[in-house]
């Protein structure tokens, strides 16, 4: 029995089908491994970069170009760049007339100095929170300071003088606070 030219053709598109069907047939072990190609050497890479290089390292900011920014602006007074040992001024800006600096304490916890001026009450609300509210009132250094609740978990310091408002706020105790409203002469 001999078959025709056209059996033999379907047969053979079938057989190349059959053929080139079961090469694009990816199972999720392939997918697994391919990942596994790609993953390994970032791995390898991160790795090694945080055991030769550290992973405790903290970019830290000079503030004198906020502060100097903030001067030329005519705010005043303005707050001594020092820290407290062992803190870290981690950012620092003067933008829209509000001047910004952002500490790390020894604990790795942010605490933040913000200083505004206009309307007290507005300044707090919008740096705290709408629900925050005063708690008291304490001295530190000679200046009278209030104590408020913040954000939650975080509690703040404010000063106001004159036109002029001072908050230390972060999600730290009083006792840090008080370390940097004296350290920055604030």
């Amino acid at each position: 029995m001999t078959s025709s030219p056209a059996t033999d053709s379907a047969q053979d598109e079938v057989t190349q089908t059959a053929a080139d069907a079961g090469k694009r047939v990816r199972r999720p072990r392939d997918m697994a491994l391919s990942l596994a190609v790609l993953f390994v050497p970032i791995l390898l890479v991160l790795g090694v970069g945080r055991f030769l290089y550290g992973d405790s390292t903290t970019a830290t900011v000079d503030p004198a170009v906020a502060l100097s920014s903030a001067a030329r602006a005519s705010m005043s007074p303005i707050p001594q760049g020092q820290v407290p040992d062992g803190w870290k001024v981690v950012s620092a800006a003067y933008r829209d007339g509000v001047l910004r600096l952002g500490y790390l304490t020894e604990a790795d916890k942010g605490v933040q100095l913000v200083q505004g001026s206009g309307d007290a009450a507005a300044f707090v609300r919008t740096e705290l929170s709408a629900s925050a509210k005063q708690e008291g009132a304490m001295e530190i250094a000679g200046a009278d300071w209030q104590r408020w609740t913040g954000r939650p978990g975080e509690s703040a310091l404010v000063r106001s003088t004159g036109a002029v408002t001072v908050i230390v706020v972060g999600p730290v105790g009083e006792a840090d606070l008080v370390k940097l409203v004296t350290a920055a002469r604030a």
